[in-house]
C-alpha cells in the first residue's frame, strides 16, 4: 500500500509541473508582440506654394535694327565684327563704290561741282553781279545734287542707326549682294526684350507690369523682367498669343541671341496644406495617406486640389500636425503597429 501511495504521489507532481508548463507556454503565445514595420515620417505643416510656368524665348535688343542691302554691289571693307560695340551712324561695313550700279563717284563729282558753284554764285549775287534767279537756279542745283550724294553714300556705307552691339554680320568681304538681302543686326543692349508664345488657356494669367524671373544658362546668370506688352489675338499659325518682356541689363550678362527660360508665377496660395505624389497611394480608387498615431498606423482618405507639380493640395484628410508617413506605406493597414525610424529626415 506504501509502494502504491508514493506512485500516486510521483503522479500528482509530473501532472503538476506538466500543466504549469503548459500555463506558461500559452502565456507567453497569448503575449507575443505583433509584427511592428519600420517607415520614415514628417510633420505636416501649413505654407505658403507657388505654382511656376516656364516659357522660352531668345533675348533681341529693346532698339534692334536689321541692315538690308539697296544695291546689288560687292561687299568691300568690314570695318564692324560680331559682338563689336558701335555708336549710332558708325559705319559697319562698306560696298565697293566703283561698282557699275553704285554710280557712286559720278555723283559725288556732280555734288562736288555744283556745291562749288553755289558758293561762286553766292558770292556773285553778293556783289550784285548775277540775279537772285541765277542765284537760286545754283542753289537748287546743289542741294537736289546733295541729295543724291547722301543717298548713294548711305548705300555704299552701311551705318548703325542705333548705339549698341553687332549681334550678327551675315556676309563676307568681296561676297555679292543683293538687293534686300541682309548684311547685319544692331541691338542696344543696355535693355534687352523677349517675346514668348502664351496659349489660350494661360493667356488670362499673365498682365502688363507683373515681373517675370529671367534666366541662362550659366550658374547666377539671372535678372528680373516686366511684362511690357500683351497681344490682342493669336497669332494664325501657332495659336499662341504673344508676350513682351523688358529687362535691364546693366551688368552685361545677357547678349542678344541668347537662348533663356522664363519663369511667370501663374498662381500663389497662403497657408495651405500640401502632400508629395509619392506619399500617396491608391485604394479603393482613393487618394489615400497613412498617419501614426499611438504608434499605429491610420489610414486617411484624401481630397485633393490642385497640382504643384511634386506635390498635391489637400482640401480634406490632414491636419497640420499630423505624423504623415512618407515611405514604407505601401506594406501598411489600418491598425499596423510602426517604428517612426526617421521624423523629418532627422534620424530617431
Amino acid at each position: 500500500m506504501k509502494q502504491i501511495a508514493q506512485i500516486i504521489a510521483i503522479a500528482s507532481l509530473l501532472f503538476f509541473v506538466v500543466s504549469c508548463s503548459n500555463s506558461e507556454q500559452a502565456e507567453q503565445v497569448e503575449s507575443k508582440p505583433e509584427v511592428i514595420l519600420s517607415v520614415k515620417a514628417t510633420i505636416v505643416e501649413s505654407g505658403d506654394r507657388t505654382i511656376v510656368r516656364t516659357y522660352t524665348g531668345s533675348i533681341e535688343g529693346e532698339k534692334q535694327a536689321v541692315l538690308y542691302a539697296r544695291l546689288a554691289e560687292a561687299v568691300g571693307t568690314i570695318h564692324k565684327g560680331e559682338g563689336s560695340r558701335v555708336n549710332k551712324d558708325d559705319i559697319i561695313m562698306e560696298l565697293n563704290r566703283d561698282g557699275a550700279t553704285a554710280n557712286y563717284h559720278r555723283i559725288k563729282s556732280l555734288y562736288e561741282n555744283s556745291k562749288k558753284n553755289a558758293a561762286k554764285m553766292k558770292n556773285l549775287y553778293d556783289q550784285g553781279a548775277v540775279s537772285e534767279s541765277a542765284y537760286d537756279a545754283a542753289q537748287t542745283d546743289f542741294d537736289v545734287n546733295a541729295a543724291s550724294y547722301d543717298a548713294v553714300r548711305r548705300m555704299v556705307e552701311i551705318q548703325s542707326p542705333v548705339a549698341g552691339t553687332v549681334t550678327s554680320i551675315d556676309v563676307t568681304s568681296g561676297q555679292f549682294v543683293a538687293v534686300g538681302q541682309k548684311l547685319a543686326t544692331v541691338a542696344s543692349t543696355d535693355k534687352l526684350r523677349i517675346k514668348i508664345g502664351v496659349n489660350t488657356s494661360d493667356i488670362n494669367r499673365f498682365e502688363v507690369g507683373t515681373e517675370v524671373t529671367i534666366t541662362g544658362d550659366g550658374d547666377g546668370v539671372e535678372a528680373i523682367g516686366t511684362i511690357a506688352t500683351i497681344a490682342g489675338s493669336a497669332d494664325p499659325a501657332t495659336r499662341t498669343f504673344q508676350v513682351e518682356i523688358l529687362f535691364g541689363n546693366e551688368n552685361g550678362m545677357f547678349r542678344p541671341g541668347m537662348f533663356v527660360r522664363v519663369l511667370h508665377v501663374h498662381e500663389r496660395f497662403e497657408s495651405i496644406l500640401t502632400v508629395a505624389h509619392k506619399s500617396i497611394i491608391l485604394q479603393d480608387g482613393s487618394p489615400t495617406v497613412f498617419t501614426v498615431t499611438n504608434g499605429k498606423a491610420v489610414r486617411c482618405s484624401l481630397t485633393l486640389g490642385g497640382d504643384l507639380g511634386s506635390e498635391a493640395i489637400v482640401l480634406s484628410g490632414l491636419k497640420a500636425g499630423d505624423t504623415l508617413v512618407t515611405l514604407g506605406q505601401d506594406y501598411l493597414d489600418d491598425g499596423t503597429f510602426v517604428n517612426v525610424t526617421s521624423l523629418n529626415g532627422s534620424t530617431k
